[in-house]
């Protein structure tokens, strides 16, 4: 315990990591809670409900690079607290258009754009604001403590949405996550921190030479180039199996969205067992590239 006292008694960081918590179980529960509206409600296809998984994750591919050069131009502490609210008011417009009967498949998938693009300005800004909250020799043990608790979750969390949604139905789950995005809002407003001397002014560079300059940086790194080059193929292969998993088990297994929702939180248990070494990794990185290949090869069998 005496190691986590001094990160345990900031204030700031406390309210940053209790809407960082907030925020991640409302996702989750609203990651499975649109797959089964779509499925059971709109009766979407299996092409239009990968076309819904695509619209959250394209905006990664298409403006990655471009989101995180605009967010160092600016103060993190507005753009993640205006990115909680405007995702608020667009979630909440899906059981509301519901309601009236206006709902439609495109509709659904344009407001999971709009959402997975303000997702992508939240964590831009959320990576690059930790920093300003703890001091250099906490932030490796705080960034454990974001991923434990984005690991406990994903399994809390899509546990959760199964039964939620069996009992309370797939609107109503999503607006509980538009209820967690302005819980997390109002916790990152009371966060105390100067932000006066983190964004300098990018001395008259134009966007496209910092595109560029991250690009060349990122991909011709000796680590992080096939690191990035790895994630993206994991990306595309996993969403490829997203995309088809909640339509093959609740349309051809019949399962409902209970048991459903336990398939997917049985996943996260590794993701917990992976976030816990994430200090004991830092210490030692030589043990990265072993365990990489042993998950590799297991994931292949």
């Amino acid at each position: 315990m005496r190691k986590n006292y001094p990160l345990l008694t900031s204030a700031a960081f406390i309210r940053f990591w209790a809407s960082d918590a907030v925020s991640m179980f409302g996702t989750y529960v609203t990651a499975q809670a649109l797959q089964v509206l779509a499925i059971l409600t709109l009766g979407a296809s299996a092409f239009e409900l990968g076309m819904l998984r695509a619209a959250q994750w394209l905006p990664y591919l298409l403006f990655g690079l471009v989101v995180g050069v605009f967010v160092d131009r600016y103060r993190r502490k507005p753009i993640l607290v205006g990115t909680d609210v405007i995702r608020a008011v667009l979630l909440a417009a899906i059981p509301v258009s519901m309601a009236a009967d206006a709902l439609t498949i495109a509709g659904l998938i344009g407001i999971v754009f709009a959402v997975g693009l303000l997702s992508l300005v939240y964590e831009a800004a959320h990576q690059s604001f930790l920093p300003s909250l703890v001091p250099k020799s906490l932030l490796a043990q705080a960034n454990a403590r974001l991923e434990q608790t984005s690991a406990v979750a994903q399994v809390g969390g899509q546990a959760l949405a199964g039964y939620l949604i069996r009992f309370a139905g797939a609107p109503m789950a999503i607006l509980v996550d538009a209820g967690s995005y302005l819980v997390s809002a109002v916790l990152l407003a009371r966060v105390r921190v100067d932000e006066a001397d983190i964004s300098p002014p990018p001395g008259g560079r134009s966007v496209r030479t910092e595109l560029a300059e991250g690009w060349r940086w990122v991909y011709h790194h000796h680590a992080l180039g096939p690191l990035a080059l790895a994630s993206h193929a994991w990306f595309l292969f996993t969403s490829m199996v997203s995309a088809i998993y909640a339509y093959f088990v609740i349309r051809e297994l019949g399962f409902d969205a209970g048991a459903y929702g336990a398939t997917l939180a049985i996943g996260g248990v590794g993701a917990i067992v992976g976030s816990s070494g994430t200090a004991r990794i830092r210490r030692n990185p030589d043990t990265l590239s072993p365990m990489v290949w042993i998950v590799d090869a297991i994931s292949s069998n």
